[in-house]
């Protein structure tokens, strides 16, 4: 986030005097002297008027709420919606930032910042279930998370997750982002309960067992039902993954839908995890014949140790920081001077890509391997598709954007400049998912395609790019990327899944009659 309030800073500056008091809470109290005088001073720190002003990461959203509120506790919240009730005010929450829809965007109305929400209790083992849950507040981290979990006994992991440790699950799981493990499905559904304070700013539980039709749009409720309080996750006994990165040729796995899809599908359901990227430009000359792509692939192991400590695993990725930052500068220069993309993604591949590698890590840090992302903001389009038996559908869609990205080439234009990348995961249960699914064995592809931000052209080809995923394979967008821009998304949308989101459309109406949550971005989609 870019803005911070002065009382943040205090609290911060004195609430170490005071040990954490919560027995039940393994970080991040707030019940430190800091937020105790912060209570008395002011029951939720603001900011409003001209300094009410917010952007995300990647700063192609911005909005200037009549107030942004920092809450710091339960009661904070629902003091924040008694007086949205009391003023006829929308709401609306961020965590970090890295959603590049307007999904935070309110305008006459509240933006609550979610960043002091940082509790974590300490995860529950149960006896019948024979599993571990952990509740967390929506400010936590990702690396926050990962904290606690390591340092449990017996240490805990999440089966799969984002590749960034620097967003929050507030936003990563409302908007049911994912990771790359095939098995385990969407984040989202590792959840086992969510709370959420409604409209009449009173608290309620969603589970399975006592209402599934509305567990499954509490789950996946993209900041509609009402402010998420914390989420519960199932989470399992830590684990190692053997991670392999290679670089083929794009002949090996896209030379032909009909002979790559069955090689590509063999290597997705036999790995733990599969990540796939393709750098546009590769190799020398406006074609891509010569290319390559970067085929990362995530195995579960027993046997073999971890064979590099955590302490080098930290010291890499803070060498990855610095090269991000570097790499930044290549990039702005890039979208500055468009022809210049070729070259500059050829000398980068050259200088990091295609040297096979092999590690053994524990899971977090492995599923984590990329550190400095911050440093890149970019653009990002994705989209959710059904696989097909063979996955040869797969195949088509990933050569359809190159198929685009050299013929915008040898015309003279780059909108396409950082990566297309795919990951694989089951359907999901839930219903505002976009691999939301009748058939819980059905397989979804996760594609996307990045550019540097201020890069000439990326909605047009992106649009266009969407709209080949849309007619031939009925894609569905990721709602935390970019697809607003995309023409004619609501009406297809509403086509494709309007019963679905008619069914979540009772259950927000149930929570929030007034549409106190409702905003522009989402209006049309549930058929305002």
């Amino acid at each position: 986030m870019t803005i911070e309030s002065l009382k943040d800073k205090t609290r911060k500056g004195i609430s170490h005097l005071i040990p954490d008091s919560d027995p039940k809470t393994t970080t991040h109290s707030n019940t430190s002297l800091g937020g105790f005088i912060s209570s008395i001073l002011h029951p939720c720190a603001h900011k409003s008027g001209d300094d009410a002003t917010w952007t995300n990461w990647a700063k192609n959203q911005s909005c200037q709420p009549a107030e942004i509120f920092y809450p710091e506790t339960l009661d904070h919240l629902k003091t924040i919606v008694n007086k949205a009730h009391t003023n006829g005010k929308k709401v609306r929450c961020a965590g970090s930032g890295h959603s590049w829809s307007s999904s935070s965007v309110v305008t006459d109305g509240y933006l609550v910042d979610m960043k002091k929400m940082e509790k974590v209790f300490k995860p529950v083992y149960s006896e019948k279930e024979k599993s571990w849950t952990v509740q967390l507040e929506t400010g936590v981290l990702v690396t926050d998370l990962d904290n606690v979990l390591t340092n449990n006994d017996p240490p805990l992991a999440l089966p799969s997750n984002v590749v960034l440790d620097s967003v929050r699950y507030g936003g990563i799981l409302s908007l049911g982002c994912h990771g790359a493990a095939t098995h385990t499905r969407t984040l989202a559904d590792l959840v086992s309960e969510v709370t959420i304070i409604d409209a009449s700013g009173n608290l309620n539980t969603f589970t399975r067992d006592k209402n599934a039709e509305e567990f499954s749009a509490a789950c996946v409720n993209l900041g509609l039902l009402g402010i998420i309080y914390s989420y519960t996750l199932k989470v399992e006994p830590m684990f190692k993954l053997h991670m392999t990165d290679t670089y083929p040729p794009l002949s090996d796995y896209f030379s032909s839908p009909k002979l790559c899809g069955p090689k590509l599908k063999a290597m997705v359901l036999g790995n733990d995890q599969t990540e796939i990227f393709y750098w546009p430009f590769n190799t020398p000359g406006l074609g891509a014949a010569n290319d390559h792509i970067w085929v990362k692939q995530w195995q579960r192991t027993k046997e073999l140790p971890v064979s590099v400590s955590h302490a080098c695993e930290t010291f890499h990725k803070l060498a990855q920081g610095y090269e991000t930052q570097f790499g930044d500068h290549l990039y702005e220069f890039m979208a500055a001077h468009p022809s210049s993309a070729p070259f500059v993604n050829c000398l980068l591949f050259k200088a990091i890509g295609g040297k096979d590698s092999e590690v053994v890590l524990n899971a977090p840090d492995a599923i984590h391997y990329q550190a400095g992302i911050d440093n890149l903001p970019c653009l990002d389009m994705e989209m959710a598709f059904k696989v097909n038996e063979d996955f040869s559908n797969v195949v088509v869609a990933w050569n359809y954007v190159i198929e685009q990205l050299y013929e915008y080439a040898n015309r003279g234009e780059f909108p396409l400049n950082l990566t297309l990348e795919m990951r694989f995961v089951k359907s999901s249960s839930l219903l505002m998912s976009s691999a939301y699914d009748k058939d819980p064995e059905a397989i979804y592809c996760m594609m996307e395609i990045l550019s540097v931000n201020h890069t000439k052209g990326f909605d047009e080809f992106s649009a266009k790019i969407a709209k080949f995923w849309m007619e031939k394979f009925h894609g569905k967008p990721h709602w935390a990327k970019m697809w607003e821009q995309i023409p004619g998304i609501v009406p297809y949308l509403r086509q494709q899944a309007g019963d679905q989101y008619d069914r979540f459309e009772v259950v927000r109406k149930k929570y929030d009659p007034t549409g106190m949550f409702m905003n522009s971005t989402f209006a049309g989609v549930l058929g305002h």
